[in-house]
């Protein structure tokens, strides 16, 4: 298969559900690159990167890149492994930094998706954010974005208002948003992950699951069903740690 490239973008913590995207992905024999494009480089700490100067870390079965500067860097220093960013089949962007990823990383992307909170901070943050994308890359306006709510809970505040928010962005929203409620369950098991290495996805919650196999079968054009034999399988799995 020929390599496809999804950007992951807003400010709002996300990097948990992308770690279980890429292990799902990863466990249908794939090879996954996902790249840490945040503002405080939070994936060194949930994969525990022991080696600062190998910017590429192998973790429970796909590769992490950590503390490159942009997306043209990552490149470069695949070039110089003797490899290139073509030789995966999923690039999975985490994006936070506005300058990470440049005018071409975007259009060649097969999806994008912005992640967000319900929190006012979250929306208005993104929206200023998307602003200045647009500002630096004028040919991106028009671009169509899925969207996905993070730590979702029921209150007077509905979706139909968040996307009035977002009204003024020039952006084709997509049809429905997923919806990952919040679930103290998940936030132990996300926990007990960073601080084991590792990436149990057994004890998360139904509805964690269903996001999480629903937004693997987007990315690799796979049945609801396929996706969900393989989201049991994998989370039967308890040998995925690294120490």
């Amino acid at each position: 298969m020929s390599m496809k490239s999804w950007i992951y973008a807003g400010v709002s913590d996300k990097h948990d559900l992308l770690l279980y995207v890429c292990r799902l992905l990863a466990s249908a024999g794939t090879k996954v690159l996902l790249v840490d494009g945040t503002e405080r480089q939070v994936y060194r700490y949930s994969i525990g990167q022991a080696e600062p100067s190998l910017p590429i870390t192998e973790y429970c079965g796909f590769d992490v890149a950590c503390g490159f500067f942009s997306a043209e860097s990552l490149k470069i220093y695949l070039k110089d492994q003797r490899s290139s960013i073509e030789d995966y089949d999923f690039i999975v962007y985490d994006l936070e930094k506005l300058t990470f990823c440049d005018e071409a990383d975007w259009k060649a992307s097969d999806g994008i998706v912005w992640v967000t909170a319900f929190e006012r901070f979250a929306v208005e943050r993104s929206v200023e954010w998307f602003k200045l994308l647009f500002s630096k890359y004028p040919a991106l306006q028009g671009m169509c974005s899925e969207i996905v709510f993070v730590r979702y809970v029921e209150s007077s505040v509905e979706e139909s208002y968040i996307r009035a928010m977002i009204g003024q962005l020039p952006i084709q929203w997509g049809g429905q948003a997923v919806k990952v409620q919040w679930d103290e369950r998940d936030y132990g098991v996300q926990l007990e992950n960073e601080h084991n290495r590792a990436l149990h996805l057994k004890p998360l919650s139904r509805n964690y699951k269903k996001t999480i196999r629903l937004l693997a079968g987007r990315m690799a054009g796979n049945g609801m069903a396929k996706t969900r034999s393989l989201l049991r399988s994998t989370a039967r799995r308890q040998v995925w740690a690294n120490s």
